[in-house]
């Protein structure tokens, strides 16, 4: 925080965490009011808030890697101004019909994953090499510190204010990161790699550098396979919540509590020295949690429930940090963009199949079985990751 660069760069990737949240309870708000908890449509609707992240991740880290990052960070803040005006309008006119609120919900989650690959690097960019292992967990804190404090916030300006002026809200978040950004030096933070000969050379060189430095492979591995199938519970925290008790606005108490627990296991890592890039302790959370998803579709009282979503929370996070960190210290700044582009992919961009798929699920087999199946695949999946034949530390990047 000595930086003071880092601290303009932390503060719009806060203010757009906070924003997030305002925008995403007000939809889920919505959904879940009008279709009675449907554990189809709220899985549908996470899966298109989200589906940006897969398809355009790749694409907006090959930006990150080619033009100034600050410029990126600067395009996508204006246009969640214009998203958030926007949707607020078709709200405060009437309950807008579900196709236009689910296209409203994909702009969202376009304007952030386009800017997120330039956000992640812009944070290494804005510190010394050896400031890099603690300030990959400052951002996750900010992140979570959102996470935590918006659903809350946004809960009561809902109930008070209606769910537009929640979105109103979501548009300041975004015309406070713009006035922010905007005051950070012009091109200081860039670091432009040289072209190669396609879109497509740059995706695959993207790729190969992932492989080429170990465990950075692996730890993408875990984070899809977290995504995929344990962190997918939070596309489903109203089904969880009428699960365990029948009070309104319970989900908002689950998200809270899970953003407890992630600011929890956030600040776990930060504290952890890290002197050589491992997934060991992602592999062992992540053997972990898969006993916490199993258990969290069995209905306990809703007390139980917040601490299970907590511990999962916590898990989720210090996972997702533990990798994020050894990604950033063993790739090059030159291919950071395309790096963590695939990192955004393997985190937020299957999050939406996983939450489409653990819907579909739960319509099937029933709540409980559809966690356990979770569960299960997730340990198996931590075990082999664990096998003595595995290799989970790297060398960092600037020791090379």
């Amino acid at each position: 925080m000595r930086r003071s660069n880092f601290r303009k760069v932390w503060a719009v990737a806060t203010s757009a965490q906070f924003g997030y949240w305002f925008s995403s309870i007000a939809f889920q708000w919505i959904v879940a009011q009008a279709t009675g908890n449907s554990a189809i449509v709220l899985g549908f609707l996470y899966f298109v808030m989200l589906l940006p992240i897969l398809l355009l991740s790749i694409p907006a880290g090959v930006l990150a890697d080619r033009f100034d990052r600050r410029r990126i960070v600067i395009v996508c803040q204006s246009a969640i101004v214009v998203i958030s005006l926007t949707t607020a309008a078709l709200i405060h006119w009437g309950p807008p019909p579900l196709p236009a609120l689910l296209l409203c919900g994909f702009a969202v989650g376009t304007a952030h994953s386009v800017a997120t690959p330039a956000y992640t690097s812009l944070v290494a960019n804005s510190v010394p090499s050896r400031d890099l292992p603690s300030a990959v967990p400052l951002q996750a804190i900010g992140m979570n510190l959102a996470r935590i404090l918006g659903p809350m916030l946004a809960g009561a300006i809902i109930f008070f204010g209606g769910e537009a002026a929640s979105l109103l809200v979501y548009g300041l978040f975004g015309l406070l990161g713009l006035i922010v950004i905007l005051r950070v030096p012009n091109g200081q933070l860039s670091r432009v790699a040289p072209p190669p000969d396609s879109m497509r050379g740059h995706i695959r060189d993207g790729f190969s550098h992932a492989r080429r430095h170990p465990p950075a492979g692996v730890a993408l591995a875990i984070v899809a396979v977290c995504s995929l199938f344990a962190a997918s519970y939070l596309a489903q925290l109203p089904v969880l919540a009428a699960n365990s008790t029948e009070a309104q606005g319970a989900f908002v108490f689950l998200t809270s509590a899970g953003g407890v627990g992630s600011l929890i296991g956030v600040l776990l890592v930060a504290t952890r020295a890290s002197s050589n890039p491992s997934v060991t302790p992602a592999a062992v959370m992540l053997l972990v949690m898969a006993v916490v998803v199993a258990m969290l579709g069995y209905g306990p009282p809703i007390g139980w429930e917040m601490a299970l979503v907590g511990t999962a929370g916590g898990l989720q996070f210090a996972i997702m940090t533990t990798c994020n960190r050894v990604i950033q210290q063993v790739v090059y700044d030159t291919h950071r963009g395309r790096v963590m582009s695939l990192y955004a992919i393997t985190w937020g961009g299957l999050l939406p199949i996983g939450g489409l798929w653990l819907g579909l699920l739960i319509a099937t087999a029933g709540i409980a079985i559809a966690f356990t199946v979770n569960g299960l695949i997730v340990g198996v999946f931590a075990l082999w990751v664990l096998r003595p034949t595995q290799r989970r530390v790297g060398i960092t990047a600037y020791g090379r």
